[in-house]
């Protein structure tokens, strides 16, 4: 059965509204000193929107501050000059105003049906995205914090109390604070793309960054992440990730979370719009690998260490009898970038010993070498010069360059057959 809630109406007092009870007789002597509460959530974005659960303190001799069949009322009240704590009975609706930095007015009442009993100690509540009532004394809609519990232009954080009041006698049974601040946007991701072994450090521009801040990158953690003191800035060291492009960059910080699909934060889809840059950004995990050594003498035999993502994925063959053009993986030393029908490398590295997911180790021959064009084996050296060592997923020389998902050309994959 739902819980019961209890009507209010907006009446006309000058030019502002104010929130009653239908009935009520008056306000009583509280039995108690408000309590304290604690948000599961103590900031927000400015404009509202957000779902916040309060759970207050108890006493032996009052266990239960929100009264079984009621639902409270809840207001937020300004923090500022001649606002130093919640008032002993709701206030009358005002509109939010100030001067700079310093909030010197403001009280906003959240929706009785955007609140929510839920035990004798706990409460939830939507911050307000408009105003309450929607209708003022004269039935017109009302022109009183129109856009919800908001910043002053000037502002990037400010505190507000949050009240919450018996229903019943409009007595004041818990309060605490809440810190506003401007919601994060995103401008640009650079670089916007890097190695899927990750550990590439990638910079967020945008606004509304604080310390503290965390991000993530194709649902994956950034690590050592620092914002800048402007806050419109932070940086960040990728994590290991599949391959694939059109990776989300999400922050999350003071005014909420903002992801770089829709980096202007505003819930809306992208437009044509010139004066919203709501055009998404995305980050590209490419499958670059990392190789140790990177240089050898010509006609020597060297084991090359490899480390990227997912390699524990491939299949290789390791039976020894497989050949260059079968369907497994393979790792070629490739002049210039890889392509399965017309440059498929002049060598194969070959013995693969998996280490792990992201690595193995495997053997290059330069001793010898294989047609560039048909994967035949050569009784010739490696030519010396600089080649990329390059994995692919099938060897067949018909595979389309989706199926063969070469590792791209990369200063870290770069090995070079010299003459010492």
């Amino acid at each position: 059965m739902p819980t019961p809630r209890f009507v209010r109406s907006a009446i006309a007092a000058g030019t502002a509204s104010v929130v009653t009870l239908a009935g009520l007789a008056g306000p009583a002597t509280p039995a108690f000193a408000a309590a304290t509460m604690t948000l599961n959530t103590a900031t927000g974005p400015s404009g509202g929107g957000n779902t916040v659960i309060g759970t207050i303190a108890t006493t032996s001799s009052y266990p239960s501050p929100i009264a079984a069949g009621t639902v409270p009322n809840v207001q937020f009240q300004y923090f500022g000059l001649g606002s130093t704590a919640c008032d002993a009975a709701p206030e009358t609706e005002t509109q939010i105003d100030g001067s700079g930095l310093n909030t010197s007015a403001g009280a906003l009442t959240v929706d009785p049906e955007d609140v929510y009993r839920l035990s004798g100690t706990r409460v939830a509540f939507t911050v307000p995205t408009g105003p309450y009532p929607e209708l003022d004394g004269n039935n017109q809609p009302s022109t009183i914090n129109t856009e919800g519990l908001t910043l002053l232009p000037s502002q990037t954080t400010a505190k507000w109390f949050v009240c919450v009041y018996d229903s019943v006698s409009n007595v004041l049974i818990a309060s605490t604070s809440y810190t506003l601040a401007v919601r994060p946007t995103i401008t640009s991701i650079v670089p916007n793309g890097g190695p899927a072994l990750g550990g590439q450090t990638i910079t967020v521009n945008g606004t509304g960054f604080f310390t503290g801040a965390t991000a993530t990158v194709g649902g994956v953690a950034l690590t050592e992440v620092k914002v800048s003191p402007t806050g419109t800035s932070l940086t960040g060291t990728t994590p290991a990730h599949a391959p694939g492009a059109g990776q989300t960059v999400s922050v999350t910080t003071t005014g909420g979370t903002v992801e770089s699909s829709d980096p202007d934060n505003n819930g809306q889809p992208q437009d044509n719009d010139v004066a919203t840059d709501d055009a998404p950004r995305y980050y590209t995990f490419t499958n670059g690998i990392v190789i140790t050594p990177d240089t050898a003498p010509a006609e020597s035999t060297i084991s090359v260490d490899i480390q990227g993502a997912a390699l524990g994925s491939l299949i290789f063959d390791t039976s020894g009898l497989g050949s260059p053009t079968d369907a497994t993986a393979h790792i070629f030393l490739v002049k210039d970038a890889y392509d399965p029908g017309s440059n498929r490398g002049v060598q194969e590295c070959t013995g693969i010993v998996p280490i792990g997911d992201g690595e193995l180790i495997c053997t290059l021959d330069l001793s010898s070498s294989l047609d560039p064009t048909t994967s035949a084996p050569q009784m010739t050296p490696v030519a010396e010069g600089t080649y990329t060592l390059t994995v692919v997923a099938t060897g067949d020389p018909l595979a389309s360059a989706g199926d063969a998902a070469a590792s791209i050309v990369s200063s870290n994959a770069t090995f070079t057959v010299a003459s010492y």
